[in-house]
């Protein structure tokens, strides 16, 4: 069995339940069930592995990072749009993102690469939690596949922002993958656990901060919401 650790992100929970039914209706419309397998999670950091003997360490590293975000001012993830990625054949939902939001990926980035230094990011940073994966599908259903999502998520009157709610420390298996976890051969047989999971922001005290929130996020956007897919890796 290969084990590897992930240190990942969920949002609050009224708005993961509406994820979660979206990502159940997709994945049985589509026959792919890959991600909805995985906890619904922003992952921060891509699968890395860690020593036994070093897992207290990875443990204590998470713990105060999400002690540093608490210490922070509470902040908003708004939801953008369905993005459709030819690689790893997936369709995820993606959201814009304060700065705060960047430095915390970073620092669990460091913390991953404290323990493994060869991992890092084949590409940008995306804040998003997967709704298909490598699920075997030609362009043009990944499209319909990912206007689908976004017709779905309106349906049940999904919000369009949602807060940080908790860092988890999450261990991943699979039999399949071996040795390497780049090419997506844990789809078969993945399975995870949480190990260890901490809130990463101060509770919202009341329905006028939360409006408050809402309305500073929106002060600083400089354009109106963007289309409901767009799509990677074409060219």
């Amino acid at each position: 069995m290969a084990v590897r650790y992930g240190i990942d992100l969920t949002l609050q929970p009224s708005f993961t339940a509406k994820v979660h039914l979206t990502r159940r209706i997709v994945a049985d419309q589509y026959s792919s069930w890959t991600a909805a397998r995985q906890i619904l999670r922003v992952p921060l950091t891509p699968y890395f592995p860690c020593p036994d003997e070093q897992l207290p360490i990875l443990a204590e590293q998470v713990q105060e990072i999400a002690q540093e975000t608490r210490e922070q001012k509470s902040y908003m993830l708004r939801r953008s749009a369905m993005v459709a990625s030819r690689f790893p054949n997936a369709v995820v939902m993606a959201f814009e993102a304060p700065e705060p939001l960047f430095d915390l990926q970073r620092k669990a980035l460091a913390t991953a690469q404290h323990h493994f230094p060869p991992i890092y990011l084949n590409k940008p940073f995306l804040p998003c939690i997967s709704l298909l994966e490598f699920a075997r599908l030609p362009e043009s259903l990944l499209l319909d596949a990912a206007e689908f999502a976004e017709g779905v998520a309106s349906g049940l009157d999904m919000p369009g922002m949602a807060l940080p709610w908790r860092l988890l420390l999450t261990r991943y298996s699979s039999r399949a993958a071996g040795d390497d976890w780049s090419d997506g051969r844990w789809a078969a047989d993945l399975s995870c656990r949480q190990l260890y999971s901490h809130p990463v922001y101060a509770e919202v005290s009341s329905v006028f901060e939360m409006l408050s929130m809402v309305r500073e996020r929106q002060s600083k956007e400089d354009g109106g919401r963007k289309g409901i897919w767009r799509f990677f890796g074409m060219d």
